[in-house]
């Protein structure tokens, strides 16, 4: 991936439609945001751009951390793509140091940090104050890039739907989650881009959340949990927490919108995961599960009504294996290919000699990409060459088509990225004026309206 493309691969994750779970909840318009397919598989990868963003900004190119947790593997996924270094303040009993994605990155170094994660963050922050790097710990700045990412997302859910969400359902542990997706869809209804807020609920441990068991107990204001009260496992342990500072935004966003503060249990997690994965193709890890969990054990309660639910899975991820294929390597025969791509273009095609044109040059000088979904062809891309370097764009998008019956996969916007990053970015296209959500997708991929593309029909007239 180029570090052109990269822009277009943090955030923009699919949000797709779980068909499966909603006939076997009978519950419809069910949609999924799948934050696994950011790229280092994690939705913790848009606070880790915002962070390089400001920290390059600042002309800071070294980054302190004291924690261990999916920011350092998100800061270092994405680090190779800036000039970025990271110096990571870890424990001494962590096995940090062996992880394939740390071990063989030469921009990051690190420290003892001590004993505990604390210690380390205060290491990690007398580093940064000492030297004059960037403090990537958790911290007033870092709070705001944290809601301001999740608050982003919200923007991206609107966008993406033809209806207002009826409900929203993430996981909490501080509170950032809901705190920021509150604020997202607040301003979307400020802007007049939704009429009514949706209801938010709240996704978290029985075993020991201020936010769980400040709702239980209908309290307005965040109740601290007893130490005695905690019960730490290896699928709850980043949701656990005594007290802190954001849980109260997360809680006034639940009461504001009518939602609801849902407490899984480690064995209602993994059942309905286990149920879950059983009907929908995601991959998904049973620590970042819960929101899945929670809607599933509302459902069966008869909790959940009719309406336009979204579902935010932390790292949620949709397979889709994109391959570049040449004349040789085609999934058909040549004529059954183009006739493939002429009937999913539907009332966007061309005639096929046009078609067969640019799909020959695509396969000669530029790039003819296939997409499957769960091993049966879903998409297929043709970028054709122009003959320019600088007067007009390399590449030209000629066509991008999906099975009708595979839609709502993000199979279209992942099409998109692959495209991107082979053209580096130097890429135009023209689309239908019509082509409504052709054009929103576009738009998205950070595409924008140059000019009016205008053909001359007078030789037609002149004929007749």
């Amino acid at each position: 991936m180029e570090m052109s493309a990269i822009r277009t691969y943090v955030g923009r994750t699919p949000l797709i439609r779980a068909k499966n779970l909603e006939n076997a909840l009978g519950i419809r318009k069910i949609y999924l945001k799948l934050e696994g397919n950011n790229p280092s598989g994690h939705l913790e990868d848009r606070l880790a751009y915002l962070i390089i963003r400001d920290a390059l900004s600042k002309d800071q190119n070294i980054i302190c951390l004291g924690n261990t947790g999916k920011l350092l593997y998100s800061l270092a996924h994405l680090s190779i793509y800036f000039d970025i270094h990271l110096e990571l303040f870890a424990p001494r009993t962590s096995n940090i140091r062996e992880e394939p994605s740390v071990k063989e990155n030469d921009r990051i170094q690190i420290f003892d940090g001590g004993e505990t994660e604390l210690e380390c963050i205060r290491r990690s922050n007398e580093r940064a104050e000492e030297k004059g790097y960037y403090n990537a710990n958790p911290g007033m700045t870092n709070n705001i890039l944290y809601l301001y990412s999740f608050s982003y997302l919200a923007k991206e859910i609107n966008t993406r739907l033809k209806e207002d969400p009826t409900t929203l359902f993430a996981q909490t542990g501080e509170g950032f989650s809901v705190a920021g997706l509150y604020s997202g869809f607040k301003q979307s209804w400020i802007n007049e881009e939704i009429e009514k807020l949706p209801k938010i609920y709240a996704c978290s441990t029985s075993e020991g959340n201020p936010i769980v068991e400040s709702f239980k107990k209908k309290s307005k204001e965040i109740l601290r949990v007893k130490e005695e009260d905690i019960s730490e496992s290896k699928v709850n342990r980043n949701l656990l927490h005594q007290e802190n500072s954001n849980s109260q935004e997360a809680l006034n966003a639940v009461y504001d919108t009518g939602g609801e503060v849902v407490d899984i249990s480690d064995d209602e997690l993994v059942k309905y995961k286990n149920q879950f994965q059983e009907l929908e193709n995601i991959h998904i890890s049973t620590e970042n599960a819960f929101p899945i969990a929670a809607f599933i054990k509302l459902a069966e309660m008869g909790k959940i009504d009719q309406g336009m639910h979204v579902i935010v899975l932390k790292d949620g991820k949709v397979e889709l294996d994109i391959r570049e294929v040449g004349k040789d390597s085609l999934p058909l025969p040549y004529g059954e290919f183009l006739k493939l791509l002429d009937s999913w273009l539907v009332q966007y095609s061309d005639p096929l000699i046009e078609i067969r044109e640019a799909f020959d040059n695509a396969l000669e000088e530029g790039f003819v990409l296939t997409a499957y979904f769960d091993g049966e062809l879903a998409g297929i891309t043709v970028l054709s060459a122009t003959s320019f370097d600088e007067f007009f764009p390399k590449y030209h998008l000629s066509y991008i088509a999906t099975k009708k019956e595979i839609k709502g996969k993000g199979i279209g916007t992942q099409l998109m990225q692959k495209a991107i990053e082979l053209c580096e970015g130097n890429l135009s296209l023209h689309v239908e004026v019509e082509n409504e959500n052709a054009i929103k997708l576009y738009e998205k991929m950070g595409f924008k309206k140059k000019y009016y593309r205008m053909l001359y029909d007078g030789l037609e007239k002149m004929e007749h």
